[in-house]
């Protein structure tokens, strides 16, 4: 065990800028702005009237869990395109600056060490970013907190704020991401597969791999989607479309609304109804796979 943490630390310092510096600066530029905007129209947002005159409640609207439960969504997109570039390097980085020796020099087998940049991926990068969205959901909430001292406007929309709802929200957060990062484990596992082949060609090869897949399927079937088309795009797009149709509350602002979305007792069992348990294990199969090929490929043919 000692071991396998010295190996997730060494993963965690090499490749900590795009999941621990880039979240912060985002959500950093995201508070800037969102103050400058309040702080230039401070003179309108004193207008109490208009929000009568826009058809809305003048109170009652939970805005900040609202836009707290779309962040997640733009949090897990944020995650996972960073976990495929990260799969991409990581599985070659130690072939840079000539260390490969000295790793291999070390009582750690190949496949221990692809394990352990493998169980990075899945567990503490994203239990960064995990962390990172709720710091921005508090640093949100207290912006809007601020917000509503200067508008009426928004005390008003913003009176239906909920903290039980926020921390249904984090939880069912916790469920999506876990059940996504597992859906896309074995193309994470291909990009590292590709790495440990071609290094810094491994983004390219893996675009032009699946292009090349789908066109000669496309060719052969006169430009119908083929199965291996529909696997591709399933294996891309389940995550997602699971979460259409799983609360009939989608869309409504209003405090209920947001609860019946992101509530652990709704959201969970429904979500995790819609997945596809037999291609999710198969996808896990294949992950292994992948993982177990790139450590032979590295014990067997990189010596230096």
């Amino acid at each position: 065990m000692s071991a396998v943490m010295s190996l997730l630390k060494k993963e965690y310092i090499e490749h900590k800028a795009a999941f621990l510096y880039v979240p912060g600066i985002l959500i950093f530029l995201l508070l800037l702005a969102f103050s400058t905007a309040v702080w230039r129209n401070s003179a309108n947002l004193h207008l109490v009237n208009g929000v009568t005159e826009m058809g809305l409640p003048q109170s009652g609207i939970d805005i900040f869990n609202g836009i707290f439960a779309v962040s997640i969504l733009g949090w897990t997109g944020y995650l996972t395109l960073m976990l495929f570039f990260y799969f991409a390097s990581s599985f070659s980085s130690d072939r840079k600056n000539n260390s490969l020796l000295f790793w291999k020099s070390l009582p750690v087998s190949d496949l221990n060490i692809m394990g352990s940049k493998t169980l990075a991926g899945l567990t503490v990068f994203p239990l960064i970013i995990l962390i990172w969205s709720f710091v921005g959901a508090l640093a949100g909430f207290l912006a809007l907190s601020l917000a509503s001292l200067v508008s009426p406007v928004i005390g008003q929309l913003n009176s239906g704020t909920n903290f039980w709802t926020t921390i249904n929200i984090e939880i069912s957060a916790l469920v999506f991401m876990v059940v996504t990062l597992l859906w896309y484990l074995p193309l994470f596992a291909f990009v590292g597969f590709l790495g440990t082949l071609m290094r810094s060609w491994a983004v390219p090869a893996f675009i032009l791999i699946l292009a090349m897949i789908s066109g000669l399927e496309a060719i052969v079937v006169f430009g119908d989607d083929g199965p291996i088309s529909r696997l591709l795009e399933q294996r891309f797009n389940a995550p997602f479309k699971s979460l259409e149709g799983v609360s009939p509350g989608a869309g409504n602002m209003m405090p209920d609304g947001i609860h019946s979305i992101v509530s652990v007792g709704n959201f969970v069992p429904a979500y995790l109804a819609q997945v596809d348990w037999l291609g999710m294990v198969l996808g896990w199969f294949v992950a292994g796979v992948f993982v177990y090929l790139a450590s032979e490929y590295r014990r067997r043919r990189l010596a230096a």
